[in-house]
């Protein structure tokens, strides 16, 4: 649970608006992306899960399902990278962080730009063009928050509990 608090402290005061609507850049990404390192794929999947719901729900008037149970899809497939990768027991080459930032960019890109863009669009008859330049937005800022801070988090976690 404090993962998922964690989550939602960084959708609510650690996030700025962009020039899409409804969509933000967070910080919130880097969380489930090191709970990922901690929690493997069920226990990340809940975390995104429980963190987008409690955000939505104490901000808008309705809760965006698509985009909650995205966030829970996301979680899993993060899980399930840093679990096979073994990121956090063998020692950490440039090539563990490429592999890492190449499969969580696989991983928001199939999230964010298509299961969330198509879920609205099929369930909430949302403006098909408007949910892709959100989901490919979302899908950009992700990629880069979970690949500079989660990189980082890595380095610094072999650098001082590792070597």
């Amino acid at each position: 649970m404090v993962w998922a608090f964690a989550g939602f402290f960084a959708y609510q005061f650690l996030s700025v608006s962009i020039n899409v609507p409804n969509t933000m850049l967070t910080l919130e990404p880097a969380i489930l992306g090191v709970a990922s390192l901690f929690m493997g794929p069920i226990g990340t999947m809940g975390v995104g899960f429980t963190s987008h719901f409690l955000y939505d729900s104490l901000n808008y008037s309705t809760v965006w399902w698509t985009w909650i149970i995205t966030e829970g899809v996301a979680g899993l497939m993060l899980g399930l990278v840093s679990r096979r990768l073994e990121l956090l027991t063998r020692q950490l080459t440039m090539k563990q962080i490429l592999q890492f930032n190449f499969w969580q960019a696989l991983v928001n890109f199939l999230a964010w730009g298509l299961i969330a863009p198509l879920g609205d669009y099929l369930i909430y008859k949302s403006s098909l063009t408007f949910v892709f330049q959100q989901g490919v937005s979302v899908a950009t800022m992700n990629t880069l928050v979970i690949g500079i801070f989660v990189s980082l988090f890595l380095y610094f976690y072999h650098y001082f509990f590792k070597s």
